[in-house]
Parts: structure tokens; sequence; C-alpha cells
């Protein structure tokens, strides 16, 4: 049985949009579904979690951004059932769609979750209870995502399929405040002290901040984390480097230095802003492991 899990404002609307677009095809193949839509935060984790234990879906369709897809991929990982998980993305940055090769046009998504011509199964990260499918930060990273999630331009880039560029801009503002940390790095039980950090990030995949490639290597079902640092850089300094990230440029800059590792703690002299899959979670101290090949997905 399908189930579909719809954020009608997802990318400032675009969700209910491509709904639409896709809901009088999975009714002319008479396919049977059940859909919800989700109206508040923590609904779409809530739902699946519903259609799962009360309907007996085995697959479930999101259709949103990246917030939705953490949402229902917590749903599936809390159900501890085998559900399937597909994607039309219709959120404003998208970059689990990017990192696994989903279209970005909601029929030829849903054609190809449809045909299930290709699954995979895919690692988890586990932080406080709760799963990532993308990355977790704290620092800088965290912050600029707080301030993006609240920024009123990011409504409005949206309209016009801009939503990455809030993030651009965001950077830009935070920067003129934000005061890097010392802290204390471990992975895999080994332990690494670090100065004046901007940000640490854990990933999955490599794509980030709706088009960003923060760790090039990243391989989401190879039971690792990639993670990258970024340190010892001044103001001006890491807004020059801040262009090489879209082209993987940034793995040569000095003051980006990279890990691997299934375990990962973080410890700063003060609590730092820390994010899962772009969404503010608690801060400082951080321990997050990363679960193997815990996901199906659709792609």
């Amino acid at each position: 049985m399908l189930g579909v899990i719809v954020n009608p404002v997802s990318g400032n609307g675009t969700g209910l949009k491509v709904w639409r677009q896709i809901e009088p095809t999975l009714r002319r193949l008479e396919t049977p579904f059940h859909v919800r839509l989700t109206s508040g935060e923590g609904d779409a984790e809530k739902l699946s979690k519903e259609l799962i234990q009360k309907e007996g879906v085995n697959k479930i369709i999101a259709v949103g951004g990246d917030g939705t897809v953490r949402g229902v991929v917590n749903g599936i990982y809390e159900s501890n059932q085998d559900c399937r998980f597909g994607l039309v993305p219709a959120g404003s940055g998208n970059d689990f769609a990017r990192g696994h090769g989903i279209p970005m046009k909601p029929l030829q998504a849903l054609e190809r979750i449809l045909s299930e011509q290709e699954e995979k199964r895919i690692d988890l990260i586990l932080l406080d209870g709760k799963v990532a499918v993308n990355s977790i930060g704290a620092g800088f990273d965290a912050q600029v995502a707080k301030v993006t999630d609240q920024a009123v331009y990011k409504a409005w880039l949206n309209q016009y399929k801009l939503g990455a560029l809030a993030y651009i801009l965001s950077v830009i503002r935070v920067v003129c405040t934000y005061q890097p940390r010392d802290i204390v790095l471990t992975v895999d039980g080994h332990e690494v002290r670090l100065e004046g950090v901007w940000l640490v990030v854990a990933a999955n995949i490599p794509n980030y901040g709706g088009g960003m490639l923060i760790c090039p290597d990243a391989i989401p079902d190879d039971g690792i984390a990639d993670i990258c640092v970024v340190s010892g850089m001044s103001r001006l300094g890491l807004l020059a480097a801040f262009p090489k990230i879209f082209t993987w440029a940034h793995r040569h800059h000095p003051g980006v230095h990279f890990y691997r590792g299934k375990q990962v703690t973080i410890d700063a002299a003060g609590p730092l802003p820390v994010h899962a899959d772009g969404e503010s979670v608690a801060p400082t101290p951080l321990s997050a492991q990363v679960i193997e090949k815990r996901l199906t997905i659709i792609v």
C-alpha cells in the first residue's frame, strides 16, 4: 500500500502546486493510496508513523523539501517497519533530491518511484534519538540555517525558484557577527583539538545548502560520515573562500580539513548552534553516529 505525505507550504507553496500536478496521475493509474497533508511542525513524522502503523503502508512518497524528507524518514525510522521511501521534490534547497539523482520535475520523479526501477539502502545519522538524512552541522552553518529559515527573503526568493540564494544572503548576514570557537572533535575515538573553528559538518551526501558541495566524497551507503571542518580564517577569508564550495575547490584550501568516521562528538567551551538537515536542534555538546544502510529509497 502506498502513502503520500504532502507539505503544502514547502517551497512557499510549491508543495501544494506539485501535489495538484501529480494527483491526477496517481488516480488515473488507479493506484491505491492514502494521502495526508501536513499542517505544522512535526506532522510529517507523526503522519508517516500513522500511515505505517494504522493503514499498513509499505511505501511512502514525500512531496516537499528536505525538512519534509527528514520528518517522514524519522517516522519510518521510529515505526521500525520495512517501509520504502520516495521523494517528489518541492522545497527550496532539495539537497536530498540532488544527492540521489532524483528528477526535479514532479511527473518524472513520480514515474521513477512508481516504476521502482532502482532501490538502494542508505545510511542515516543518529543524533539525540532522531535521524538526519543529508547532514548535521555545528557552528556557523547552523546559525546560517536558522537565520535563513526565519528570513522574509526566503519566501520571496522561493517564488522565483531562487531558494538557494536565500542561504547565500544569510551567510553574508551571519559572517559579520559570528564568533569562531575552539573545539574538541572526536572521530571514532581519535581526538583533535581545533582553534578558531567556523563550522563542522558531518555529511551523508555531498549536497548541502541548496547546491553547495560541502563534502565532495560523501557516499550515502558506505557506512561512513564525511566530516568537513572550516577553521583559522578571517571573516574576509571565509567570504573569499565561500564560492569555492560550489566547485569542490574548497578541498584544497589550507583552512579546510576533512575526516571520516562512524561516530562523531563535538565539544566547545560554550554551546554552539546545531542543525540536522538544515533544521535547528539542540546545541552542542554533540554526539552522533552513522546507522548503516537503515533506509530503503526509490531513486
